[in-house]
C-alpha cells in the first residue's frame, strides 16, 4: 500500500513539476526580454515609453500581438524603471491621429502623437513563430525622427498563456452542423 502510494505521488509530482519548470521558462523569457528593452531605453535617456501592438511578420496587427504588447507592459511596469503609457491610450491616439505604423509615418506627426501621449520613446514590435517559439523584435522608434534609435530581441518560448493564445490562433474553426440531415 505504501509503495503504490510513493509510486503515485512521484507520478503526480513529475508530471508537476516539468509545468512549473515550462512556466518559470516562459516568466524568465519574459523577464529578459523586458530588461533588454528597458537596457535600451536606460541608453537612449528615455524613460516613458509608449507600446504599440505588435503585428506578424507581414504588419498586421494580431490577437498574439496585441497580447505580447500587453505582457511586455505589464513586465515593464512591476520591474518600476520605467513609466509605460496605457496601451488603450496609445492605440486610441495612433488611431485618431490616423496614424496605423509609427515608423512608416512623417516624423511631424509622430512628434504630434508623442506629444499628446507626453511619451518619449514608441516602442512597436514583430514576431514570427519559429520551432523554437515565437521570435519577438522590438524596435525603439524616437518620436522626432520616426526612426529607430535601439532595437532588442527574444525568443519567447509558446507554452503556458501565450502557448494557449498560439494554439487558440491555429485551430480550425469550428465546423456548423444545423442542416445536416442524418
Amino acid at each position: 500500500m505504501m509503495g503504490s502510494l510513493l509510486t503515485i505521488t512521484s507520478l503526480v509530482l513529475s508530471l508537476l513539476l516539468p509545468a512549473r519548470t515550462l512556466a518559470a521558462n516562459y516568466e524568465d523569457s519574459l523577464k529578459a526580454f523586458a530588461e533588454g528593452v528597458t537596457a535600451e531605453s536606460v541608453k537612449a535617456k528615455k524613460e516613458r515609453l509608449a507600446i504599440v501592438d505588435f503585428t506578424d511578420v507581414k504588419g498586421a496587427a494580431t490577437p498574439i500581438g496585441q497580447f505580447l504588447a500587453e505582457e511586455l507592459s505589464t513586465q515593464l511596469l512591476i520591474a518600476g524603471e520605467l513609466k509605460v503609457v496605457e496601451r488603450r491610450l496609445v492605440h486610441s491616439t495612433l488611431k485618431k491621429l490616423h496614424i496605423q505604423a509609427v515608423e512608416a509615418t512623417p516624423s511631424p506627426v509622430v512628434r504630434g502623437a508623442a506629444k499628446a501621449l507626453r511619451a518619449d520613446v514608441f516602442i512597436t514590435g514583430s514576431y514570427l513563430e519559429s520551432p523554437e517559439g515565437l521570435l519577438v523584435t522590438v524596435k525603439l522608434i524616437s518620436p522626432s525622427t520616426a526612426q529607430a534609435i535601439g532595437a532588442t530581441r527574444s525568443t519567447m518560448p509558446p507554452i503556458g498563456p501565450l502557448g494557449e493564445l498560439v494554439k487558440a490562433v491555429h485551430a480550425p474553426p469550428p465546423v456548423k452542423t444545423e442542416g445536416l440531415k442524418e
